[in-house]
């Protein structure tokens, strides 16, 4: 039976086209609040806040309860929905695309990766979906704001499918939607701007004009404000210019501006002026903490529709920790990604790398900030060839170079007018207590060094003690006499440190001491329990010591549970930690930090693969509080958060000797990189680790690290760097297992290479290794690998033999991971063998334990091997929801394999008709 969860408008159930009674009001809040989550177990307290908010009835489990029970009385006659309890709360199991919420937002994405004329299409048929207001009359706090966010959402939708369909010409299908929105939206000037446009398109000039000065009237009225430049250029040029067809999604990788943004006219206008005339590159220099980030970002927001192809954003991180600075060729890849170019397809060499970035920009109008640059020498590489994208730049350094050389404009910006600061502390402190101290303001002020960053620390202080005197403030300032070297200029009154120091002053003795030790801590975020390790405190302690740094400025919760410095703060930190904390506290603090990170990562790593052969590490030192990760999931999130952070530990551990950490850190990060498609990554880790691995003069460690990189050049199909390490690997390690472990690494690329024969025979190798060892795991993966290669050598008999073998040999010692993978292949010799029925049967069992395992990437591989099955028996229905669920799991991922199986479905889609006997 077929079914639909319809909540885009009333709530409602359709089993094989008729409605079904799913309840009142609050059991509809129920279905909706199990709906947004399909598949996925939500907690009974989450569903209870969603359904009542803070204000749940007594005995409310017992009511909800009630209401679960009548929802699986409701969708019984569904078979293929059920709602039981999971992980102490309760899943409802539905294909999710019978959700019209999570069909939309499918539609939406495929249509963003699409071609113009399909993408028109697929918006309009998400758009399709909305019947109404979501959830129609139902309310509680969340659905209120759940509303709001898809509504918004769907407002988003129409202004995408409108410029896709201007840019074919079709302004007339949409023209009278578009007044229809700009009823609901008459200040949006995105929305404004595409009304104009398509009345130009149409010829209907006069009209167009009417319309922008209608919208700039509003404008003026209602926000005292002009029409944006984006939207003025709209109107002023010819609609055969404006036409466009770009063939990728378009990036908006802006940071948030501030809300306390204040002043600075003179440069937004002269920022205005160099895009009125299509100035490429801008640089803005000036001292550290004078605000050249938050004027270029918040410029950027405001001029961000002139850019209709995007807007890329890199933080260089030029003046942070010594060998911190981006490197240009990391900074290539990033924005590569950015750009749409999955990372196993970006060259490796920086040349290369610049080459296939400027022809991705050629033509497009994209702006690129460049944040915290350190020299013109990282820049330059990150430069477009042509002048239609505009680059701006900000630095501490002049970038004299990138003046005289590619013809920048400079923007020196200098320190806040009076106006501007008195501004600034206003937005903090409000107009009364400002007019209640005017004099004490100015001295604030001055005492500041009219320094953004100095003033809004300062401001925090004020804040923080509103009955703190504000000349007794200025008075401790004036009185500072140190600074921040690097703001250095032999004038106290511009001292960054002078400010920070005082906030420092007046914090507790423990948010003092671990504002000190996060000062060793390479970021760019931390968590509480890392600053537990680090400090060597409870939790508890932890999360207090970095609320009261947040409460002044010192840090900030960038995230739930997540804290980062702004960069000079750090630098103070970094200073102070030198400077205060005796040597062999300086030690201890980092063995626990690197403790903390490695113990976590060891059992991350062994979560994201059960049976991979463990590595022995030392106890963690005492005070070390290794973050607890529960399953496949906790594990992928953790090392998503810190590979930023393990990344940039590792040469700060081989600084300081800690070796061992070194190359058994990059061994944690592995399978998390492979996965993710960031193999270039886990060459540079390895690279540390063979370096650590020389000076401890460890065979195992040298071996570890060789074999990480063969198994990475694999992936990027450089066979001869991967012969050469694996070869390495293979004459230090030693170990019988680790030898066995070698000959699996060079089938696999034999297997890449097509080299099946020789594949089967390193295969072969392998597994009589790990049978003489008694080493029965890697007995029964080796023996699925060499019926794997059986197969792809047409032995299918023989393949089905060993694999058979092999999932005996797993059942029998527990491993759940090895049955998957058998399973998996299993049903690839019966696909191949032609019995396509039993190969579905053999993928569907693999994919029960992978679910069971979490393991997610996995999943993804055998359902879309799982298509092939289906559509050798004509089910194409049946490979299309394969391939979906594919598609869902390896976009959470953003895995590169992801680009592959959206190819097959819309291959699928369009050949869909034409194949017989199909039972869709």
């Amino acid at each position: 039976m077929s079914v639909e969860f319809r909540v885009l408008g009333d709530v409602e159930v359709r089993i094989d086209g008729q409605s079904v009674d799913a309840g009142r009001a609050r059991q509809l809040c129920v279905l909706v609040a199990l709906l947004h989550d399909v598949r996925q177990p939500i907690p009974v307290e989450r569903i209870l806040s969603r359904v009542w908010g803070d204000d749940p009835p007594n005995r409310g489990k017992n009511v909800l309860y009630g209401y679960l029970s009548r929802l699986r009385r409701a969708l019984a006659a569904a078979g293929d929905v059920t709602v039981a309890r999971q992980h102490a709360g309760y899943v409802l199991t539905a294909d999710p695309m019978a959700v019209d919420l999570h069909r939309f937002r499918e539609l939406v994405a495929e249509a963003r990766t699409a071609d113009d004329e399909q993408a028109v299409l697929l918006f309009n048929r998400a758009l399709a979906l909305w019947r109404g207001r979501p959830f129609g009359g139902l309310s509680t706090p969340w659905l209120d704001e759940l509303r709001a966010t898809l509504e918004s959402e769907r407002f988003a939708v129409v202004l995408d499918r409108n410029e896709v369909a201007l840019r074919l010409g079709r302004q007339d299908d949409v023209l009278g939607e578009m007044f229809r929105e700009t009823t609901a939206h008459p200040l949006d000037e995105r929305l404004a701007g595409q009304v104009i446009l398509a009345l130009h398109k149409s010829g209907r000039h006069a009209d167009a004009d009417r319309h922008y000065a209608e919208l700039s009237r509003r404008l003026a009225d209602e926000l005292g404000v002009d029409p944006s430049p984006a939207v003025r250029e709209q109107h002023e040029q010819s609609p055969a210019a404006l036409k466009r067809r770009p063939d990728m999604p378009v990036p908006r990788q802006l940071p948030a501006h501030s809300p306390f943004f204040v002043g600075r006219d003179g440069e937004l206008e002269v920022l205005d002026d160099l895009l009125r005339r299509h100035r490429p590159f801008v640089a803005i220099s000036g001292a550290a903490g004078v605000g050249k980030t938050t004027l270029a970002v918040h410029w950027a927001h405001r001029v961000q529709e002139s850019f209709p192809d995007g807007q890329l954003y890199v933080n260089l991180r030029g003046f942070e920790h010594a060998g911190a600075a981006v490197s240009p060729a990391e900074a290539l890849r990033t924005l590569l990604t950015m750009l749409g170019v999955p990372p196993d397809r970006a060259p490796s060499d920086i040349d290369a790398m610049a080459a296939t970035y400027r022809s991705i920009l050629n033509s497009r109008r994209l702006l690129i900030l460049l944040d915290n640059a350190r020299d013109v020498q990282q820049v330059r590489p990150l430069l477009p060839g042509d002048g239609v994208s505009m680059v701006v730049v900000t630095s501490r350094n002049h970038l004299a170079g990138l003046v005289a050389g590619e013809g920048a404009h400079l923007i020196t910006l200098r320190h806040m007018d009076l106006r501007e600061a008195r501004a600034l502390l206003e937005q903090h402190l409000g107009r009364d207590r400002m007019e209640a101290e005017t004099q004490a303001v100015d001295e604030l002020i001055a005492g500041a060094g009219f320094l953004p960053l100095a003033l809004a620390v300062l401001a925090a202080r004020a804040s923080l003690n509103p009955t703190f005197s504000l000349k007794a403030l200025a008075g401790e300032l004036d009185s500072q006499q140190s600074r921040l070297d690097t703001l250095d200029d032999d004038d106290p009154k511009t001292s960054v440190r002078a400010a920070i120091s005082l906030s420092c002053r007046h914090l507790g003795p423990t948010a003092a001491q671990v504002f000190r030790l996060l000062g060793l801590h390479p970021g760019p975020g931390v968590t509480a329990a890392a600053t537990a390790s680090l400090a060597g405190l409870s939790g508890k302690e932890a999360e207090d010591a970095l609320d009261e740094l947040a409460r002044v400025h010192l840090t900030e919760e960038h995230r739930p549970g997540r804290f980062a410095f702004h960069d000079l703060v750090r630098v103070y930190a970094a200073e102070r930690f030198r400077l205060e904390v005796p040597a062999p506290a300086r030690n201890d603090a980092l063995r626990r930090l690197l403790d903390h990170y490695l113990h976590t990562a060891v059992s991350g790593a062994l979560l994201l693969r059960p049976m991979r052969d463990h590595i022995d590490v030392d106890d963690a030192a005492p005070g070390t509080c290794p973050e607890p990760l529960s399953d496949y999931q906790a594990a992928w999130r953790w090392f998503e958060d810190e590979i930023a952070a393990l990344r940039r530990l590792l040469p700060l551990a081989a600084a300081e000797g800690f070796d061992q950490h070194v190359w058994q850190l990059a061994w944690t990060t592995a399978d998390f990189l492979d996965r993710q498609g960031r193999w270039h990554d886990w060459i540079e880790l390895g690279t540390y680790a063979l370096a650590a691995g020389a000076r401890l003069a460890d065979r195992r460690a040298l071996a570890s690290a060789h074999r990480g990189i063969g198994q990475a050049f694999i992936m990027l199909r450089s066979f001869p760097q991967a012969r050469a390490h694996l070869m390495a690997a293979l004459d230090l390690d030693g170990t019988r297992v680790g030898e066995a472990g070698i000959h699996r690494d060079l089938a696999l690329m034999a297997d890449t290479q097509g080299s099946f024969t020789e594949a089967l025979e390193h295969g072969q190798r392998a597994l009589e290794i790990y049978r003489d060892c008694g080493h029965l795991a890697g007995e029964a993966a080796a023996l699925n690998q060499v019926g794997w290669y059986l197969c792809q050598l047409g032995s299918h008999r023989r393949a089905l033999v060993a694999c058979e073998e092999a999932l005996v040999r797993h059942r029998g010692i527990g491993d759940w991971t090895g049955e998957a993978v058998t399973w998996d292949s299993l049903g690839f010799i019966h696909h191949n063998m032609g019995a396509n029925a039993r190969a579905i049967e053999c993928y569907e069992r693999a994919l029960a334990l992978y679910r069971e395992l979490g393991d997610v990437f996995e999943n993804a591989a055998t359902l879309t091997r799982l298509a092939d099955a289906h559509l050798a028996e004509g089910e194409t229905s049946a490979a299309r929801d394969a391939l979906r669920s594919a598609s869902a799991l390896l976009d959470n991922l953003r895995h590169p394999d992801a680009r592959a199986v959206h190819a097959r479905l819309e291959a699928l889609d369009a050949e869909d008709e034409r194949l017989p006997g199909s039972r869709a």
